[in-house]
């Protein structure tokens, strides 16, 4: 017998040690999956084994076999992962495949009407021809011509075509050549491009420099189409990761390219004009938008009150303005000397801050004018402050190129200062 005091309000007070157990309710895996909101069943093993809640004991705790939900399914299908290398080698030989790919439309037409254009890359050599299209039902010609160019200039069959599922790709027309040719098409499967990951990503780097030309030469967005083609010429003779130290051009032609002297997209050229009459100036300022892939000595020429695009021979390149700001040494007289006290307090400071607390030396802002040869600039303006390319020497009638006179080089003028504030 115990002893159980009252309470002043006539009241008795039992207390217990032990309480009862609560419930625990033994309950199988998919039915605790359905019931918590069909979370994941390594995370309900970790809550029972953890002890992270009560109340539940799964009936058979070491199954660990997948489980079977349509719900799940249904709801949280995602997409399978790609990787974002190609693990294939390269084709062993050019032709074997070819990688193509429609792009377009353009929101801005091209000069000549074109809004889409098609690239061909072979994946043994990585060796690009582009195509501008008025629309996507010339792919097949464009491909045709591309087929014809492959056999003729380097013996090579198409073996393998690889595209998306374009309809220019999948048309009657484009399945039946190549049947005829005896080309295998390989076909991406629908809302998946990285599959033709080759085209796409050279459409990618293909725009991110036609917009980035067209943005620093200030010219018209309708010359996109002289752009990209100036923009292909230019990946074909750079390196790629797929090749490592070798260009495309190499690869295919077996010798390396040369790109000296070669102009910038857009630069100010001077055009050889016959007509007019004899007090008429003899030539003609215009831009310098690519070369011609018909000739070997043609130059693609934009003339802006025209807006048009010719083919010329005798263009000059006008020289380059590059503007340089120039900071000359503080004189000693202008430091001034510190105290003892302004000693110790500078020491306390960073580098900015002491350099802020200086006087602010006069700056000198000076145009140099950059002729054809750097050379020949003036030795006042160090040759590091030149950033200007070298552009090549003009052609002569025979197609030779023609180098600048000393007198010529002599007159053009090396340095002129514009401004130098207080």
């Amino acid at each position: 017998m115990g002893n159980i005091p009252m309470s002043p309000n006539g009241l008795y007070k039992v207390e217990h040690s032990l309480t009862a157990a609560a419930a625990v309710e033994s309950v199988d895996i998919l039915t605790i999956h359905r019931r918590l909101g069909h979370i994941s069943v390594d995370t309900i093993h970790s809550l029972v084994r953890t002890n992270a809640v009560t109340g539940l004991q799964l009936i058979d705790p070491a199954t660990l076999s997948p489980l079977v939900c349509d719900s799940c399914d249904y709801a949280k299908a995602t997409r399978k992962v790609i990787r974002k290398e190609s693990a294939t080698p390269l084709a062993p030989s050019f032709g074997d495949e070819v990688h193509t790919d429609v792009w377009g439309p353009s929101p801005t037409s091209s000069l000549g009407g074109r809004k889409y254009y098609i690239t061909f890359t072979d994946d043994h050599t990585r060796f690009t021809r582009l195509e501008l299209l008025r629309t996507k039902d010339e792919a097949l010609q464009a491909y045709k011509t591309f087929a014809n160019w492959a056999r003729t200039q380097h013996g090579a069959q198409i073996k393998r075509l690889r595209s998306d599922r374009g309809g220019e790709y999948t048309g009657n027309n484009f399945t039946a050549f190549l049947q005829s040719q005896g080309t295998e098409r390989r076909l991406t499967t629908h809302d998946t491009p990285q599959h033709n990951g080759v085209a796409e990503s050279l459409n990618r780097r293909l725009l991110e420099r036609v917009r980035a030309v067209l943005y620093y030469s200030k010219l018209p967005k309708n010359l996109w189409g002289e752009a990209i083609h100036f923009i292909t010429w230019l990946k074909n003779r750079t390196t790629t990761r797929a090749l490592g130290k070798i260009t495309p051009y190499e690869k295919l032609h077996k010798s390396k390219p040369n790109l000296g002297g070669v102009p910038e997209w857009g630069q100010r050229i001077w055009v050889h004009q016959d007509s007019g009459s004899k007090l008429d100036g003899r030539a003609a300022e215009a831009r310098w938008v690519g070369f011609d892939s018909d000739s070997t000595h043609a130059h693609r020429v934009y003339w802006q009150g025209k807006n048009s695009v010719s083919v010329e021979r005798n263009i000059k390149f006008a020289p380059a303005t590059v503007t340089i700001t120039m900071y000359p040494p503080i004189p000693p007289s202008l430091i001034p000397t510190p105290s003892a006290a302004t000693t110790t307090q500078l020491s306390t400071l960073t580098t900015q801050q002491a350099a802020a607390m200086l006087p602010t030396p006069p700056i000198s802002t000076v145009t140099v004018t950059v002729p054809s040869s750097p050379s020949s600039i003036s030795s006042s303006i160090p040759s590091s402050l030149i950033s200007a390319p070298q552009t090549p020497p003009p052609a002569t009638d025979s197609g030779e190129e023609e180098l600048p006179e000393v007198e010529d080089m002599l007159a053009t003028p090396s340095t002129k200062t514009v401004s130098t504030p207080a």
